[in-house]
């Protein structure tokens, strides 16, 4: 059943974000991709997202440290974070509203984004 809210999914691994864009399409009215933080927050204030999937660690900075400028652009916004370290005290406390842990399983992707 497609929803009418947009996910933004945030990650350096171009074969992450493609095998999610694929997953997701048909279940979000919108699903965009970024590979850096600062197009992502560009791509943001275009589409508004509803719900974030943000890796931490990036090429041009650690995702956490941007939760608050996401915020900032839809402070209902839900972002999940994924990392291979575990991170989840620091992502709740910068405002993350869920952490996953790398390896990514689509179930659990699925229960985070969707919850």
């Amino acid at each position: 059943m497609k929803t009418n809210k947009t996910l933004l999914i945030i990650d350096d691994e171009v074969d992450v974000c493609t095998l999610l864009r694929r997953s997701f399409r048909g279940e979000f009215k919108i699903v965009e991709a970024a590979y850096l933080l600062n197009d992502a927050l560009s791509l943001a204030e275009r589409i508004h997202p509803d719900i974030v999937l943000l890796d931490n660690n990036l090429p041009d900075g650690q995702g956490i440290d941007f939760i608050q400028r996401f915020k900032s652009i839809n402070p209902s916004m839900r972002i999940v974070v994924i990392s291979a370290m575990d991170l989840h005290s620091e992502a709740i406390a910068a405002g993350a509203n869920a952490f996953l842990g790398k390896p990514l399983k689509m179930e659990a992707i699925r229960e985070a984004i969707c919850a």
